[in-house]
Formats: C-alpha cells, structure tokens, sequence
C-alpha cells in the first residue's frame, strides 16, 4: 500500500510539473508580437551576398574578416575582407534581419543617416549612400538583397 501510495504523489506532481510547464509555454507563445505576411521574406531561408563599400573622405575602409562569427555564428556575417556580407538563414526570414542597419548593429559600428563610424554629418562632411549605382536614403532601414552593391560615402 505504501508503494501505491508513493507513486500516486509521483504521478501527481509528474502531472503538475506538465500542466504548469504547458501553461508557461502557452503563455510565453500567447506574448510574442504577431509577424505579419508582408514582413515574411522567405519561410525556408536564404543565401545572398550584397557588397558593401564604405569610403571617408575619398580612402576606402576595410570592412573586417569574419564580423559575425566568434562564439555565436550571427546568419549575418562577413568572411574575408572584400566587404561582400553573407546573409545565410535558415527558416524564416523577416524584412529587419535583412536591413543594413543589422549588419551594422552585429559589427558594433555606427550607421545612421547623419553618421558613419564616428564621421557625422556637419562642415567637414555629409553621409551619403548608393544603391547599384542610385541615390538611397533609407541608410539603416535599408533591406540588402543578393547581388546589391552599397556604397556609403563621407565627404
């Protein structure tokens, strides 16, 4: 009888722990924003190589070997130092994980309309970008594709 017993307190505190393990599950799910069709670039991933070209003042700057990769492997991510940025995700692929202003945030630089590394718009000079050879000004927001060629410029 005692054996009985001691295993319906395991049974039942077994079912508890999957009961409120469901209930937090459910809850965490039920909080998170709601990714709506039109942010969707792909469900089943991508592989595309923009090339990034950043110039102060007229000298060409090198854009790092290997930014992104280290200890986490961010799917956004440079190899060499030809400034090509390899964008490789699996699954699902939103509209913000393609912007260049990612790019920048995983690097740990500046970009912004008004700024590029520590050159910001003023007397000595102003940020200006292009898109295979077309004025943008989406800076940041910009979302890269496989082939573009950026160019982002101060002077």
């Amino acid at each position: 009888m005692k054996k009985a017993h001691k295993l319906a307190i395991q049974y039942t505190l077994i079912a508890l722990l999957l009961i409120g393990g469901g209930w937090l599950l459910w809850r965490y799910i039920a909080s998170l924003p709601e990714i709506k069709a039109e942010d969707i670039i792909s469900r089943s991933g991508l592989h595309w190589h923009p090339e990034l070209v950043i110039s102060i003042r007229g000298e060409r700057r090198t854009i790092p070997a290997d930014i992104g990769l280290g200890a986490v492997h961010e799917p956004t991510h440079t190899h060499a130092e030809d400034g090509v940025v390899h964008l490789e995700y699996a699954g699902l692929v939103l509209r913000e994980n393609t912007r260049l202003g990612e790019f920048f945030r995983i690097w740990g630089k500046t970009f912004t309309k008004d700024c590029v590394f520590e050159y910001c718009n003023g007397p000595e000079g102003r940020v200006t970008m292009t898109v295979n050879g077309t004025p943008n000004e989406e800076y940041g927001d910009y979302e890269m594709k496989d082939g573009d060629k950026v160019e982002i410029r101060y002077e």
